[in-house]
C-alpha cells in the first residue's frame, strides 16, 4: 500500500449477509462526502480472487477479502476457528487500522449498520485535536436517569464506548499494537470473565493512550441513547433536539426490514419510539427504503463458511475455546477449513473432548465463585489445595479465567 496519501479512509467489516446495510452506508457516506471511499472487508472471503462480482454496486465502494489484513492465511483461518462471527469481525479492527494508516493519515471504522445523515465536518478536525490520535463515542454523554432503553449497569458489561464508530490517526499506532495484543486471543464475548469482544479492552486503552471522548451529540446516535439525544428535523435535515447538534451518524442496531414498524428487533417492542417521534420515523423509512432496494439488487448471501468444518459439522463454542487454548499454547493444529486436513481435524476433535469437559468444569467453578462468593471463600479456607488447583488450571496469569 502507498504511504504518501493524506486522505481519510473509511472502512467496515462484515459477513456477506450484511452487505445490503454496508451499501446503504456507502451511499449515505458518498452523498455527504462525494470523494469518500468505503472499504468493505468481508470476513467470510479468504482471498481476493474469491470476492463476489457485484457490477451494480454504487461508486465509492472497494471490496476486500481478509487478504487485506496482511496476515498469513493460516493465522486468518485460526482466527476464524477460535472466534465466532462477531468475535472474528471485531478482533481484526486494529489490524485493519494499521493497514489503512499506511495509505492515509486518518482511518475511520463504521459499523455496517450505521448511516451518515449529514457531512461529518467536525471529524477530521476533532480527531487531529486529540492528544493520542484516537476519537471514541461514548454510549451516553450524561448519567442516565432511568429513561433510557439500557441502564448504566449495562455499560459495565459492554463497555463505556460504542465501537460502531472509531477514528484514529498515525499517532495511535502504539494503541493499535496494544489492542491487537489482546484481541488476537482475547476478543471474546464472555460475561463471566468480564469480556465483551473489543469494547471492554478499549475502556482501558482509552486511558492508557489518551483517547478523545467525543461529546458531539450527533455521532453514533442509537436506540440506546435516544433518551438524551432525541432526533428532530428542519429544512436542513436531522438534528439533536436537546443540544442543537446536527445528526451526523445514526446507528441502526438490529434494524430489520421484515419488522417495518420497529426501530430495533433486539428489544421486545420499539414501535412506540417511532410513533412518538415523526423525525425518527422518517429516518427509519428512508433507511428501510435503501435496504430494500439493496436487498433486491444483491444476490442472496451464502452461509457463513466458518460455522461448520469441511465435513459439515458445526464448530461449537466449546470446541472453538479448546482450539484457542491449545493454539495459544503453541500447538500447530489442523484447520477445520482445509479439506486436506479433515482427517487430522477429526482426530483432534476427538482428542479435544477431554479439554472441553475440563473447561466446562472451569465454567462451573467460575459460576460457583460468582454466584456464591461466601461459600467459595469458605471452601478456599477448608480446602486450600483444591482451591489452588482450580486457580492454577483455570485462571490465566492476566487474572482472566480461561
Amino acid at each position: 500500500m502507498p504511504a504518501t496519501s493524506t486522505r481519510t479512509i473509511y472502512f467496515t467489516i462484515l459477513a456477506r449477509n450484511y452487505l445490503a446495510k454496508a451499501v446503504a452506508l456507502a451511499d449515505s457516506l458518498r452523498r455527504h462526502h462525494p470523494d469518500a471511499e468505503l472499504v468493505v472487508v468481508f470476513i467470510d472471503v479468504l482471498r481476493e480472487q474469491d470476492l463476489p462480482s457485484l457490477p451494480d454496486l454504487p461508486g465509492g465502494v472497494r471490496l476486500a477479502s481478509t487478504e487485506v489484513l496482511g496476515l498469513p492465511e493460516r493465522q486468518v483461518l485460526r482466527l476464524a476457528t477460535i472466534y465466532n462471527l462477531v468475535e472474528f469481525a471485531t478482533a481484526i479492527k486494529p489490524v485493519l487500522f494499521r493497514r489503512f494508516l499506511e495509505e492515509a493519515e486518518q482511518a475511520v471504522y463504521l459499523d455496517p449498520d450505521t448511516y451518515v445523515t449529514s457531512p461529518m465536518v467536525e471529524l477530521p478536525v476533532d480527531l487531529a485535536a486529540t492528544e493520542g490520535g484516537i476519537l471514541l463515542t461514548p454510549h451516553y454523554l450524561a448519567p442516565v436517569d432511568g429513561e433510557g432503553e439500557l441502564g448504566e449497569g449495562h455499560l459495565l458489561h459492554v463497555g463505556f464506548y460504542n465501537l460502531g464508530f472509531c477514528a484514529v490517526d498515525r499517532r495511535a499506532r502504539a494503541f493499535l499494537d496494544w489492542w491487537w495484543g489482546h484481541l488476537e486471543w482475547e476478543c471474546l464475548w464472555d460475561p463471566m470473565s468480564g469480556l465483551f469482544v473489543d469494547q471492554k479492552w478499549v475502556d482501558l486503552g482509552a486511558g492508557y493512550f489518551a483517547a478523545g471522548n467525543w461529546r458531539h451529540a450527533g455521532y453514533n446516535v442509537s436506540i440506546a441513547n435516544l433518551h438524551e439525544r432525541p432526533v428532530a428535523s428542519d429544512d436542513e435535515g436531522y438534528y439533536i433536539a436537546s443540544t442543537g447538534d446536527r445528526l451526523r451518524l445514526f446507528h441502526f442496531h438490529a434494524f430489520d426490514t421484515s419488522a417495518p414498524t420497529e426501530l430495533s428487533t433486539r428489544f421486545a417492542s420499539t414501535a412506540h419510539l417511532r410513533t412518538d417521534n415523526a423525525a425518527l420515523d422518517s429516518l427509519c423509512v428512508e433507511y428501510a427504503e435503501a435496504l430494500i432496494k439493496n436487498e433486491q439488487m444483491l444476490p442472496e448471501a451464502p452461509p457463513y463458511p466458518y460455522f461448520n468444518d469441511t465435513r459439515g459439522r458445526r464448530i461449537s463454542r466449546q470446541l472453538r475455546r479448546a482450539y484457542r487454548l491449545e493454539s495459544e499454547g503453541g500447538a500447530d493444529l489442523p484447520s477445520p477449513f482445509v479439506a486436506a486436513e479433515a482427517d487430522a481435524f477429526d482426530a483432534w476433535r476427538r482428542h479435544a473432548r477431554r479439554l472441553m469437559a475440563r473447561e466446562l468444569v472451569g465454567d462451573a467453578a467460575k459460576s460457583f465463585r460468582l454466584a456464591l462468593p461466601e461459600e467459595y471463600t469458605r471452601m478456599k479456607g477448608r480446602f486450600p489445595a483444591v482451591a489452588n488447583r482450580v486457580r492454577s488450571r483455570f485462571v490465566r496469569s492476566s487474572g482472566i479465567w480461561s
